[in-house]
């Protein structure tokens, strides 16, 4: 009778253990997001930054639309490019940009491209140890200021690094290899366009998804100057 007792002890324990490790696997992975499918690509210029992101929401297995809007100006010399899930990216977008706005109200200066990357770094931080959990966004941020054009990368665990290119999502498995043999210091405009098409182009020969669209911006430090619609289709 004890070597039984001791036996359905044991199997009731191992049943509570796995039980609680299931549960701690599903907590570990609330915050994680899912794969991202986004295309997000940037790079800085002589006297510019650039970035370039897809126009497809998609859930599941729907595509939704092909007019999406990913990349922000979150003030005048400052673009956001992000991607992830869409309400968290959305929302994510408009909060930054409104507190940029409200900053400038309440103190009457323009914060710095290094500036900014640290306060939206700081917001993703104290994020993930909320109750709502992690916004759901990885995201370039790009701007031109007195220190000349800077890139910043960072996603949604709060990591921040400058850059001088970058990508975000699978992307970043077709396009950082041809800009780190491309790109080059002071590129023209012309330059740095040129080698986004070509990240693009590779993209439509060998990613399984399809992205029809593709918004392009550029930013100087007299404010946006490029902005335009792109063919996902197009060879360059």
């Amino acid at each position: 009778r004890e070597q039984q007792r001791r036996r359905n002890a044991g199997e009731a324990g191992c049943h509570t253990d796995g039980t609680d490790q299931a549960a701690g696997r599903r907590d570990s992975q609330q915050g994680a997001p899912a794969a991202t499918m986004d295309v997000v690509i940037g790079l800085t210029g002589k006297d510019y930054v650039m970035v370039v992101a897809d126009m497809t929401a998609a859930r599941s297995i729907f595509t939704l639309k092909h007019d999406e809007e990913k990349i922000m100006m979150i003030d005048d010399r400052k673009v956001l490019a992000c991607g992830g899930e869409q309400s968290s990216r959305v929302n994510f977008s408009e909060y930054i940009k409104r507190n940029f706005a409200l900053n400038e109200l309440r103190t009457g200066l323009e914060l710095s491209t290094h500036a900014s990357a640290h306060f939206i770094r700081n917001e993703l931080a104290k994020a993930i140890r909320s109750r709502g959990g992690a916004h759901q966004a990885n995201s370039l941020l790009g701007g031109v200021d007195e220190d000349g054009p800077s890139m910043y990368h960072l996603d949604y665990l709060g990591s921040l690094e400058k850059v001088n290119f970058g990508a975000q999502g699978y992307a970043s498995y077709f396009s950082l290899s041809l800009m780190d043999r491309h790109w080059k210091k002071n590129m023209t405009m012309e330059e740095g366009k040129e080698l986004l098409k070509l990240c693009i182009s590779q993209l439509d020969t060998r990613f399984i998804i399809n992205n029809p669209n593709f918004r392009l911006v550029a930013v100087t430090a007299e404010g946006k100057v490029l902005d335009e619609v792109l063919d996902g289709h197009a060879s360059t």
